[in-house]
């Protein structure tokens, strides 16, 4: 796998700010969509999708400013490769 992800404090602590139920299906759904690359729209209720999309943001964005300061290499073209992001 050639893919770099970054989880923050700032992601893993907005999970476990969530209720116990939620914080295990964005749990879930995040390591899905990053690891096998499945779609949790499906599984996950209308304002846990909201949260989801958010977190999913969060991962993106604290990745890319990451890539940008040089701290990991993002292979062109990842993103087309990889749809969850």
């Amino acid at each position: 796998m050639e893919t770099t992800f970054i989880i923050t404090p700032h992601v893993i602590n907005t999970i476990n700010s969530l209720p116990i139920d939620e914080r295990i299906a964005i749990t879930a759904a995040l390591a899905g969509e990053i690891i096998l690359g499945t779609d949790p729209t499906p599984t996950l209720s209308p304002v846990q999708e909201i949260i989801f999309s958010m977190i999913k943001q969060y991962v993106r964005r604290d990745t890319e400013r990451f890539a940008a300061n040089g701290y990991i290499n993002i292979i062109a073209g990842q993103h087309q490769d990889y749809p969850a992001f």
